[in-house]
């Protein structure tokens, strides 16, 4: 699951070839045209358009029915869209990675506030595409997305690769933690959880801390003096 969700493409910056000819043969003709006018605003708009083919291509090599097909390439079209807006509002612009990335962070279950707080923490946008990948990883393992987007914040504040947080979890998960008391333990450890949300989670339950002492039983009243 890791490798894949991870594996995005490092070229999405539009169709070498018309969007047409990347479809032929590969999905039915009504799915094709819906494609190519979507395809078509997108690039217009200034969005990636691979992830729209992609999409297409994957339901139809699984056999999925046409109708369902353009709908799954319309909802792309729409997180495509939301990706985009909420990146500009953290200041990013026309970056077709990073609103391809975002958009598949939203596909994972992020929102685009989630997206917008990453964004302004000012990172390159190499970084910014990287960290959004690997938040949508985050995101299908588990972890919610305020620990998650803290988790990748603090690692694009320090110019650390976020690469490693999937195996991190998963090795704490292992251990019998939660998907949140994982990515809690993480963020203790990096320094409190200041994150892109600038939030204290602390420790998770029963991880990082061993639980406090029960308290000392009273002392017995001293003798009465005779």
């Amino acid at each position: 699951m890791i490798i894949t969700l991870l594996a995005l493409p490092l070229s999405l910056l539009g169709a070498q070839q018309p969007i047409g000819k990347r479809l032929d043969g590969r999905v039915t003709p009504d799915v094709a045209a819906v494609v190519e006018e979507l395809g078509s605003a997108a690039s217009a708009r200034g969005l990636p358009v691979d992830p729209l083919i992609q999409k297409a291509i994957e339901g139809s090599a699984k056999g999925v029915p046409a109708e369902r097909v353009v709908a799954a390439v319309r909802v792309v079209a729409m997180q495509l869209d939301t990706a985009a807006l909420a990146l500009h509002e953290g200041g990013v612009d026309g970056d077709t990675l990073a609103i391809a990335a975002g958009a598949f962070a939203i596909n994972a279950g992020l929102s685009g506030n989630d997206i917008t707080a990453l964004a302004r923490i000012g990172a390159s946008a190499q970084a910014l595409t990287e960290g959004l990948r690997v938040a949508a990883t985050l995101a299908a393992i588990g972890v919610p997305p305020a620990h998650n987007i803290d988790l990748i914040g603090i690692r694009l504040r320090s110019a650390k690769s976020p690469a490693d947080l999937p195996r991190l979890v998963m090795d704490e998960m292992a251990h019998g933690s939660t998907p949140a008391q994982a990515a809690a333990g993480l963020e203790h450890a990096a320094g409190g959880g200041a994150g892109a949300r600038g939030g204290q989670h602390g420790p998770p339950p029963g991880r990082g801390t061993p639980p406090p002492h029960p308290p000392a039983p009273p002392h017995p009243p001293a003798p009465p003096h005779p």
